[in-house]
């Protein structure tokens, strides 16, 4: 095989990307290795996807969350900074992607949280009430958000949760 059809085909293998205005490079052997997802029929060309005004595959969808997926594809395993609040959007993004696994290990995330929640919001360094010394129960403990500067929000039992869950400080208000 000559220099010039080794670089050809080389080329062939990277992808570049445009997801909601966000640049990528990956390689088609990275989108391939989940074959039955979306990714991997674009990869194949089964699914034909626009390209931009300089070559790059056009996916409309939200691009700040696809580093995730990406990273997933690259290694079947899901690595998320902490105190990231965007998971039932990246699940969202796993559901149109087509990728079940990522979709599951999503799902366990969610309900974890939804556990917590349920549980007086539990804290990784343990749950302690501060009107009961010893730490054996939440009985007392209220929510509030702190997530805005000083300022000091109670919230109410119907309030959706989600999007602060991390920010929760038991036993401040009473």
């Amino acid at each position: 095989m000559s220099r010039n059809n080794d670089h050809r085909d080389n080329k062939s293998q990277v992808l570049r990307l445009n997801v909601g205005g966000m640049f990528y490079t990956t390689t088609r052997p990275t989108f391939l290795r989940h074959p039955a997802s979306l990714l991997a029929r674009i990869a194949t060309g089964h699914v034909q996807v626009s390209r931009d005004d300089r070559g790059f595959l056009v996916i409309d969808r939200d691009g700040q969350v696809f580093r995730h997926v990406l990273n997933y594809l690259r290694t079947d395993r899901l690595f998320l900074p902490d105190g990231f609040r965007e998971v039932a959007l990246l699940r969202e993004e796993a559901i149109y992607y087509e990728l079940p696994g990522l979709v599951g290990i999503l799902d366990g995330m969610l309900e974890n949280r939804r556990r917590n929640l349920r549980r007086g919001g539990n804290f990784r360094r343990g749950n302690i009430n501060p009107n009961n010394h010893d730490g054996a129960g939440i009985h007392g403990n209220r929510k509030i958000s702190a997530s805005v500067g000083d300022n000091l929000h109670l919230l109410q039992e119907e309030d959706d949760l989600d999007f602060i869950e991390d920010s929760w400080i038991g036993g401040a208000l009473t």
